[in-house]
């Protein structure tokens, strides 16, 4: 499961519940609407994510969801993605596991990529119920992690990194990651990122603002 980040109160920590997931790890969601959430599933909550497709795809199959459609080209790739969104949660047996829990979706996409066609349905548990704020957000998120992506595979190599071994690649996911905001916020934002890299491997001063920022020790 993901979090797509939507905007908050400025007092966001305030008023919030968390509860359990089943793989005992812990999220924050909106206990008094205050804020909203969209959650990706996976198929690691297989019961959640056969509920939510099975009620999906009945809906689907009877025609009678509002449906958005957006279209994306450029450099040989065609993209359409079809973004349907349900309140009608009858089928999602443990509901009240889900604070502000209010609509399921889902987006399938086509596409093609220099005349090889693929597609993929994404499926979504949401507190939002309005189908074009619920597109605009997983838009949103989409475009801010393609960029991330982007920014990753070209400076730091993540596509072509093979580490499998134990935890190995998330750990070095997570070191690429924080490399990058280190990079991005950190010391002399003079430059691209290459040059940041190649500023702090040559120079010890400018590596330590990097990497502390206004509170280097001494």
């Amino acid at each position: 499961m993901a979090w797509l980040v939507l905007k908050l109160p400025t007092d966001w920590w305030q008023g919030f519940s968390g509860f359990q997931l089943p793989t005992g790890g812990k999220v924050w969601v909106p206990a008094e609407a205050q804020a909203d959430y969209v959650l990706a599933l996976k198929e690691n909550q297989p019961t959640l994510y056969a509920e939510v497709k099975r009620a999906l795809d009945e809906k689907i199959q009877e025609d009678c969801l509002p449906m958005q459609e957006t279209i994306d080209r450029g450099h040989g790739r065609l993209e359409i993605r079809t973004f349907l969104l349900s309140t009608e949660l009858d089928e999602i047996s443990r509901k009240t596991d889900w604070p502000g829990l209010a609509a399921i979706g889902v987006v399938e996409s086509i596409r093609d990529i220099q005349g090889t066609v693929s597609s993929e349905s994404r499926y979504f548990i949401t507190s939002i119920t309005d189908p074009a704020h619920f597109q605009e957000v997983v838009r949103d998120h989409w475009a801010i992690e393609t960029s991330q992506h982007w920014v990753l595979d070209v400076q730091f190599g993540e596509d072509r990194n093979r580490t499998r071994k134990d935890s190995g690649a998330i750990n070095l996911a997570l070191i690429r990651r924080m490399s990058l905001n280190m990079l991005r916020r950190n010391g002399n934002q003079k430059g691209s990122i290459r040059s940041r890299k190649i500023r702090a491997g040559a120079d010890d001063s400018a590596r330590a603002e990097y990497i502390f920022g206004d509170h280097r020790p001494s």
